[in-house]
């Protein structure tokens, strides 16, 4: 990033801070401070923050001797210890839709992968909740193949993405996660999902409605309890008896994401709750997901979290090959296929979509697929995909987790895996 790149966003993030402190809609980033109201406490926020993410710090006699937005952001721009931007990291993520094949290997993919993204510094294996549909249907319980991972890797990141907390008790989740980050020896991190589709509550039919508030206190109970907390819960006459869990985890605090795949208040309630973000280009364009990154990064602030502390990791449907036509014609026909199972999903409770005839569904599934493959994933060779890649993590993404099981033969999505390691070290070098 360019000095005069990082100046103008250092600007436009103090201008935008001092415009909702202020109530305003528009601030002078040229105008001393002292002249557009803010007050004591909002002065020494502004200044916390400069000592927090830049190393810069500005006192009273400063901000009184006429300092500006302006001045902050050259002063930050000029300095040589501004925090560097991370280089992007890139993990796995699985979401088949192959639950019906009747085979002895259903998980193979999923095995053989780990051992790769182990052994070629890849960030992490991510594993679903799904239930009640072969769209995802295999991974009903991620705990359960996170503990086979924990047994067949060392370095990679185990990780749920997501366990949809209104469905589960919260101190079964501590519990269940607490032994696989035993058996991996503190490799575990969770993302925690509302849910969405109604269906899945029959596991949980009173929960539905408040789902959301549900999910916020049962991330809290889930991370008093891994800190070693107990809790107060009622027995079985209506006692109330000291819980917490064991095993003791082996990570002190369990790293967190919030799974943010609508509106902007999920991106402000992960910031709020200091938790990182997992995220997808499945219902928003690039552009979109930038201020919704915006708007998480100053949640975090506002709730006393380091702004450049929450990781934002982005779901991308991925097959890296040699050459451009051998990726289309290798993709094509089973991302198709894998679009079509999951507008049978999403048409749930949509009438629009439920009553698509079946030409209608063809081309939707053919403008979904080019969408897709041109603008919302990660095809192509490692140079042609490489211009993703930096367009996300110019908007602030710091992990790309690659969807690469949607139906590609096991044997060509593990030689694929060959050129996306070859485009994360581009990546990471670029």
């Amino acid at each position: 990033m360019s000095e005069s790149t990082e100046t103008a966003t250092v600007l436009d993030f103090f201008v935008g801070w001092v415009a909702e402190r202020l109530e305003r809609e528009s601030v002078d980033p040229h105008s001393p401070l002292t002249s557009l109201g803010l007050d004591s406490v909002q002065a020494a926020e502004l200044m916390t923050i400069l000592e927090d993410r830049y190393d810069t710090e500005v006192t009273a006699e400063d901000i009184f001797d006429g300092l500006s937005l302006a001045d902050i952001a050259a002063m930050v721009g000029t300095r040589s210890d501004v925090p560097a931007s991370r280089a992007i990291d890139f993990s796995l993520l699985f979401f088949a839709s192959d639950a019906q094949q009747n085979s002895t290997g259903r998980y193979n993919l999923l095995l053989e992968s780990a051992r790769f993204a182990d052994t070629h510094g890849l960030r992490a294996i991510w594993i679903p909740e799904r239930h009640f549909h072969k769209f995802g249907g295999l991974y009903p319980n991620p705990a359960v193949l996170g503990a086979a991972l924990a047994a067949g890797t060392e370095c990679v990141r185990i990780r749920a993405g997501s366990v949809v907390l209104p469905l589960h008790n919260p101190v079964r989740v501590a519990e269940d996660w607490s032994v696989v980050d035993n058996l991996s020896n503190g490799r575990v991190d969770l993302a925690f999902a509302t849910g969405w589709n109604v269906d899945d509550f029959v596991l949980a039919g009173d929960r539905y409605t408040d789902r959301v508030e549900i999910t916020r206190s049962g991330i809290e109970t889930v991370r008093q309890l891994w800190r070693g907390e107990s809790i107060a819960l009622p027995n079985g006459v209506g006692e109330e008896r000291s819980v917490r869990i064991f095993p003791t985890p082996v990570q002190p605090d369990l790293p967190i994401w919030l799974t943010c795949s609508g509106g902007i208040e999920r991106f402000e309630m992960a910031g709020a709750l200091g938790a990182n973000v997992l995220t997808a280009l499945l219902f928003q364009e690039v552009d979109e997901l930038a201020e919704k990154l915006a708007a998480y990064r100053k949640a975090r602030v506002r709730h006393g979290h380091g702004i450049d502390e929450g990781t934002v990791t982005v779901m991308l449907h991925t097959f890296v090959g040699e050459s451009e036509a051998q990726v289309r014609k290798t993709v094509e026909g089973p991302f198709k296929r894998y679009l079509e199972d999951s507008v049978d999903l999403w048409r749930r409770g949509s009438a629009a979509l439920d009553s698509l005839d079946a030409n209608s569904r063809s081309k939707v599934l053919d403008f979904a697929f080019e969408r897709y493959y041109r603008n919302n994933g990660l095809f192509g060779t490692p140079d042609s995909a490489l211009s993703m890649v930096e367009r996300l993590h110019e908007i602030g993404v710091d992990e790309i987790a690659c969807l690469i099981d949607f139906g590609i033969p096991d044997s060509q999505v593990l030689a694929g895996l060959e050129s996306l390691a070859r485009l994360g070290k581009r990546a990471s070098s670029a």
